[in-house]
Formats: C-alpha cells, structure tokens, sequence
C-alpha cells in the first residue's frame, strides 16, 4: 500500500520541507554561488558564509568550508576581486565564533590578506588579526609573532611591510618577555624602511606601541628612533605623528627625562618650516602643557604659535588658551601677564576674522583670572574694540561672556566702558547676537540692582520680548524668571507685571500676544495664588476668546500650568476658569480643543 500521512494539509507540508531540507547540500549549494558568473552573487555568497558554518557544524567547518575558502582566495577570479577579497578578510574574523576555539587556523589566511596592494583590504585583515588576538591572547606566542616577524621583513613588496606596523602594539601587548627585543629590533628596522610609506605607517603606530613598552625599554631601544622620526625631511605627516608620540612620552617620563628626550622635539616642531605640524602642536598644547609639568618652559614655543604666519595656528594656539587655564596646574598668572597678554592687542588686530572670534572667545575667562585691575588696565579697551567689531561672529564671542566680564569690572567699571556698547548690540543686525545678549541680561540685573537696571537695560530687555525672530523672544521668556526671583514679588506685581500685560492686545500682532501668555509661567513662579487669580487669570479669560487658535490653545497650555502649580482655589476654578475651558472644548479648532480637554481634566 502506498504510504499516506494523516495529518492535516499544513502538516504534510511541514514534513515534506523537513525532508527536502535534510537532503539539501549546503555547503554543495555555497561552492556553486561562489563560481557564480556574477561577481554580485559571489559577493553575496561570503557575506552568508557564517550561515554555512552554522549548518555545517565547527567539525565541518574545520575540515571542509575553512580550507575550500583559503584555497579559492588565492585562486582566479577570486584572488583579483578586491571587494571580494575585502569582505573575506572581514568574515575571517566572523568566523571564529563558529570553528570551536581553532583560532589559530586563521592567522595563515589573514596574513596572506595583510600582504595585498589594495590598502583596506590589508587594513581590514590587521582588524581582524586584532579582533581574533583579543578573543584568543593566548595564539600570539606562537602564531601571531612568527607571522609579524614574516610581514616585517618581506622585501618583494612594501605593503606587507606596512600591515606590520600596524600590528606591532597588539602583538607586543601579548607576546613572551623572551620576544619582546625582537619585536622592538623589528620596529626599530622598519622606522628606518627604505620605502617613505613603510616610514610613515611605522610613524603612525608609534604612540600606540610606545604606550606598550615599559619605560626602560622605551630609553634603551626606541627613544633614537622617536628622535629620528621627528627629524624626517621627505614626509611632514611623520613629523606630525611625531608630536603625538612625545604626548605619550612625556606622560611616562621625569621632568629631567622630559628636557632630555621630548622638550626639544616639540618646540622644533612649535618653529617647523610645515603648517600642518605647528597647527598639530598649537591643538595638542594643553595636553603637552599638562604633560611636561611646570618645570618645563614652553611659553617661548607658544608665543611663537600665537605669532605664526598661519591664520588657523594662530587660531588653535588661541582657542587653547582657556583649556590651559582649566588645568589642574595650568597657566599662572605671571605666564599669562608675560607672554600671553602682550600678544592680545597684536591679536585683537589680526587681519583674520577666525583669530579675532577665538580671542572673543578667551577674554572672558582670562579676566575671570587676572582680576579686575589688570582686566580695565589692560583688556578693557580690546574688549569694547572687539564688541564693535564688523563680523558678527567676534560680537558674539564676546557678548556670550559679557556677564563674566562685568562681574570681574564690577558697576563702577561696566556703566563707563561697555554698558553702552551691551545697550547698542541689543538692537544688532544679527538675532545670534540679541540672543546672546539677552541671555546675559540675568547676571547684569544681579550686578546692577532694581534701579540701575530699570534706567538702563529694562526698556531694551523688554523690547526682545517683541522681537522678529522666536529664538530671541524665547530666551527673552526663558531668562525672565531669573529676573523675577532675583527682585523678588513685590517689584514683579508692582512694576514689572503691569508692563508685561500693557503689550497684549489685539493690535499688537498674535506672536506677541503668545509671548505674553508664555511669560506668565515665568513670573507667576514668586506669585502668590491670590495675585495669580487677581492679575493673570482675567488675561487668560481674555486669551481664551481671542480670534487666533493658536492664542486660544496657548491660553489652555498656560491654565494647565497654573492648575498644576499653584493652589487657585476649588471655588474659583469652579467659577471662573472651568466654564472657559468647558465653551473651548466644542471650539471650531481641533487643537483648541484638545487642550481644553486637558487643562478641564485637571479641574476638580
């Protein structure tokens, strides 16, 4: 009798797969894709041979799949595919997950990939060298370190050469005691490669490896090559590399050992004939400020950045000035009178707009350190200079420090010098700028008091509460809360509240009216529940029926606040404030209405 199932359609289904499965070769089906015609397939192919070895098994994988991949890569069309060969040196890596801890059988192929011409092939095959080092430490004795020594010393081509250096830190980390000088006479011979790029990959990978070493190893076989490398005439990008190695360098030495080996290395490449290399030594300074201590002198070096020829040198030395400051022993106060104040008034006239905004961008913090005397002697007219300055990018810089200055020059020394400059960049032609300034209006009403600041910045702060641009209204909103706590209720209900509800009217334009609503948040916050019902809910009921949605569900964000923040009452929400929300929830806007839906549920 015929053999029959039974077992319902999706069942008989089920098994027949099962069955079509179990026949299926996988790995029979992989060798086809990849003799595909279309080098796309292919490609495809080993981007899934993870799914392979999952099917195979780790046996399998060993035995079959891993030595059918090595022997394909070295053959035609494959050996010449280098997208092909890139994603190979990829999935080596991916395939130690799947080969049981046999590691070691995939250090032959990635070397084999470290020697190729094409550039990522090769750099893709040391990451991935690295990636199985990480996992498996343990195969770098015997396996790993035999392979470098081959890369290092392959004369038929530079590339092999090249992968090597970038394997010398991740070896050495894990390598025998016993190995190690090799590994450093290796290194040593490579920085001395006839090949320029052979030089420059070794010059590269310097800080990475120097920061393996222990530091009498550093003094007794690579501090002569650093010494050379930072001399190198052919490439300014070994130089440049150079000056990231003495960072790392001079972290690990003395302060002796510092003058002896580092110091003369960067204040040659603070005077080098290389933009590039001055440029790296002006964004690394801090770091090698902090690095060789306050025994070593590297003022001179750095005033000679600041004076540069090149307007982006001139730009980092400037900009690193208040990192330097920041340090835990950074510039002193004597450094910054000596060598670095001299320089600003040269600076402050730069002929670049880029070295002006970064010196807009120090003054702040530089006053905040010298005091208010050297501050007015010395910086007070480069400060008023540099407000007026014509790109507005340097006004900036300095209004977004104009509170920290006017709190070292005190009242007596702002209402002279720079209160009217502040006054006139309130009404500049860039919002940034009115932005700034008022963002800077808390800590100048602290400074000047009730009465100063009404005579002075009062009219002109509110007037950004009507400004064309939202970000200035918005911060005009934001930053009156500090006010408003810092004069206290009395001023808010009294002098300050009258003025605010004087600008909402229907004349007025609808942005105005919402900026109005958006302040009441901000100045109710010292207001009492009584006051709160008094003054701001009769204008929210007025809100509540203006002729713009956009005002009316304003109005119900702001009931929403008020109800979540402040004690109105149950009787008075009852009376006064529920029947306006409860007419807005049948209002012709949808918007409208949800908002008044919201703020009623919050209605006792």
């Amino acid at each position: 009798k015929p053999f029959k199932l039974n077992v319902s359609y999706k069942g008989r289904k089920a098994c027949v797969l099962k069955l079509s499965m179990a026949d299926f070769n996988y790995f029979e089906f992989f060798k086809e894709e990849l003799k595909n015609e279309s080098a796309l397939i292919r490609i495809n192919a080993i981007k899934r041979v993870t799914l392979i070895s999952s099917a195979l098994g780790a046996t399998r994988t060993i035995n079959e799949l891993l030595p059918y991949i090595v022997q394909i890569v070295q053959d035609e069309p494959w050996c010449n595919d280098e997208e092909f060969l890139f994603i190979m040196a990829r999935q080596y890596a991916v395939l130690s997950e799947y080969i049981n801890g046999r590691d070691e059988l995939l250090v032959a192929p990635l070397e084999h990939l470290a020697s190729q011409e094409e550039t990522v092939i090769r750099d893709e095959a040391i990451k991935s060298l690295c990636s199985v080092v990480a996992k498996q430490p343990s195969l770098v004795p015997e396996y790993v370190v035999p392979t470098l020594h081959r890369l290092a010393t392959k004369a038929d081509f530079f590339s092999a050469r090249v992968s090597a250096c970038a394997l010398f830190p991740t070896v050495y980390k894990y390598a025998n005691e016993d190995q190690k000088p090799g590994i450093r006479k290796a290194y040593t011979m490579l920085c001395a490669d006839d090949t320029p790029m052979v030089r420059r990959a070794a010059a590269h990978r310097m800080r990475e490896f120097v920061a393996c070493l222990a530091k009498q190893d550093l003094l007794a076989d690579i501090i002569h090559v650093y010494k050379q490398l930072s001399k190198e005439d052919a490439q300014d990008v070994i130089r440049v590399a150079s000056v990231h190695t003495s960072l790392v360098v001079a972290r690990m030495f003395t302060a002796e050992e510092n003058r002896q080996h580092t110091v003369s290395v960067i204040q040659s490449a603070a005077h080098d004939r290389s933009w590039r290399v001055r440029l790296t030594v002006a964004k690394n300074f801090a770091q090698l400020f902090e690095a060789l201590t306050t025994d070593v002198d590297m003022m001179p070096a750095f005033v000679h950045l600041l004076k540069d020829s090149e307007q982006e040198v001139r730009k980092e030395a400037v900009r690193v000035i208040e990192t330097c400051l920041n340090l835990p022993n950074g510039l002193t106060n004597k450094q910054l009178q000596d060598f670095i104040l001299p320089q600003f008034q040269t600076l402050g006239l730069d002929s670049a707009q880029p070295v002006r905004a970064a010196l807009a961008q120090v003054l702040g913090p530089v006053a905040k350190r010298l005091g208010r005397d050297i501050t007015q002697r010395q910086l007070l007219s480069l400060i008023a200079d540099l407000m007026k300055d014509e790109f507005y990018d340097v006004r900036l810089n300095v209004v977004s420090h104009a509170g920290l200055i006017c709190e070292v020059l005190g009242v007596d020394g702002l209402v002279h010098s720079l209160l009217p400059t502040i006054q006139d960049l309130v009404t500049d032609n860039h919002w940034h700028i009115r932005q700034s300034v008022v963002e800077q209006v808390p800590k100048l009403a602290k400074l000047f008091g009730v009465e100063m600041f009404q005579s002075k910045l009062e009219s002109l702060f509110l007037s950004s509460l009507r400004d064309s641009v939202h970000s200035v209204r918005q911060a005009a909103v934001m930053n009156l809360k500090e006010i408003v706590e810092t004069f206290g209720p009395q001023w808010t209900v009294e002098h300050l509240l009258p003025k605010l509800l004087d600008q909402y009217s229907q004349a007025s334009g609808y942005t105005t009216r919402i900026t109005t609503l958006n302040l009441l948040p901000q100045v109710s916050g010292v207001m009492t529940a009584d006051q709160v019902m008094q003054f701001v809910v009769p204008l929210l009921i007025k809100a509540a029926k203006d002729t713009v949605p956009n005002v009316k569900f304003c109005a119900c964000r702001v009931f929403m606040w008020m109800l979540e923040n402040h004690s109105l009452g149950s009787v008075s929400i009852k009376q006064v404030i529920k029947p306006i929300l409860l007419e807005l929830e049948h209002d012709s806007d949808i918007d409208v209405q949800y908002y008044a839906q919201r703020a009623a549920q919050l209605c006792p």
